[in-house]
């Protein structure tokens, strides 16, 4: 018997291996999971720390420069981020949120990689995710060498512009509805500030859409700059667009986004183009950091420096507003 208590210990000891294991494993799949309140409702807003990319299940995924037949300067590959959702997705296949970025890019400092995405995309992938929408954020400044951004570039010397950025969204929404178990009438696009300009650029519809590419069910722009679009004399839109904008955002006026409504319903009666802005509100309201001014922007009102930080209550009248738009069978 004596020579079995090692063997015994042995075992014991792999046991106890195996269940801590399942424990972590049980853990991060709990935290990647939507929170419920306590009457079993969705989260209002993304929670105050967002899952890592771990907890997410975040899965690099290669665009193939095939897709990316309408980009002039159309990298070997582009680099996006699937995540998708913990809801059993309908028959007809899981309904998609392609999330585009701001000028700072996906990432953090700390590296270029799904280990280093921003925790606002991170914590929006979660609160989607809990509403049934896979998500794809592709990145269109790290495979141009960019990889944080180009913030501190003035708007004329910007190699990375608008075409550039409408490209990637065509390559990504055909990428998107090749892949399984998606469906690929419910596409939906969501940006910010340069992503949200993105999004405004692939909605013109003066620009021809290519064959075999579907079109985009509805479109969400956080404070974009809408200048651009603006000076285009008969810019439409090919899809229903909410548009929320921060009254005080000294980075990109709001005052041309108000314009932008103005012209383009009075060229489109029938068009759904709605405007929330959020008064008090600067860039980044939907944000958790503190308002701050940063001094390395030279663009925007006081040429080089903006305002930037969240807003409480313009944040939770945005997510309110966003789920509704979100949740609308037709906006």
């Amino acid at each position: 018997m004596r020579p079995q208590r090692p063997l015994m210990r042995s075992v014991t000891h792999a046991s106890l291996r195996v269940l801590v294991a399942l424990a972590g494993a049980l853990a991060l799949h709990a935290a990647a999971q939507p929170t419920p309140d306590a009457e079993g409702a969705l989260p209002d807003m993304p929670a105050a720390r967002a899952p890592s990319s771990a907890e997410l299940g975040v899965q690099t995924v290669e665009i193939p420069r095939s897709a990316m037949k309408d980009a002039e300067d159309a990298p070997q590959t582009l680099t996006a981020y699937w995540v998708a959702s913990p809801v059993k997705a309908p028959a007809a296949g899981a309904p998609v949120v392609i999330a585009l970025h701001g000028c700072s890019g996906l990432y953090t400092q700390a590296g270029a990689d799904a280990k280093a995405l921003s925790s606002r995309y991170r914590g929006y992938a979660q609160w989607l995710g809990a509403r049934g929408y896979a998500v794809v954020m592709p990145d269109s400044f790290g495979p141009r060498g960019k990889p944080h951004g180009i913030c501190t570039e003035r708007y004329a010397s910007r190699d990375i512009n608008g075409a550039t950025r409408r490209a990637d969204i065509l390559a990504t929404i055909r990428w998107v509805a090749a892949k399984p178990g998606v469906d690929a009438r419910r596409i939906v696009l969501l940006g910010w500030s340069n992503g949200a300009q993105a999004v405004l650029e692939a909605l013109d519809a003066g620009r021809a859409w290519p064959a075999g590419t579907p079109p985009v069910d509805r479109a969400v722009a956080f404070y974009p700059g809408c200048a651009s679009v603006l000076r285009r004399p008969a810019y439409q839109i090919n899809a229903p667009l909410l548009l929320l904008a921060g009254a005080s955002d000294d980075w990109t006026p709001p005052e041309q986004c108000q314009a932008l409504q103005t012209a383009v319903l009075a060229r489109q009666p029938q068009a759904r183009f709605e405007l929330e802005m959020f008064g008090g509100a600067y860039h980044g309201f939907d944000g958790t950091a503190p308002l701050k001014e940063r001094n390395d922007v030279p663009n925007g009102r006081r040429h080089g420096a903006v305002m930037v930080g969240g807003d409480p209550a313009a944040r939770e009248a945005a997510f309110a507003k966003l789920a509704a738009w979100l949740d609308a069978p037709r906006p």
